[in-house]
């Protein structure tokens, strides 16, 4: 094998290399937008019920345990 035998092997081994690199790098940037999907609709529910729980305060009149017998009397 001469030099340039060698370098046109070094070269394709290379694009090889790349090829299987760029593969992998689509299907983790594919899964990062995946994971971004899932947290904004995470977030947007958690949001939804952080709402729901604060209106649920507001219209919740104020209790006094003194006012409430035991469930055996």
């Amino acid at each position: 094998m001469n030099g340039r035998d060698s370098l046109e092997a070094r070269v394709t081994e290379l694009e090889t290399k790349y090829t299987l690199l760029q593969k992998d790098f689509d299907a983790l940037n594919e899964t990062v937008l995946m994971n971004v999907a899932s947290l904004d609709r995470i977030n947007s529910l958690l949001s939804e019920l952080n709402e729901k729980i604060e209106s649920a305060k507001d219209n919740t009149p104020p209790r006094s345990l003194e006012d409430e017998k035991p469930p055996h009397y």
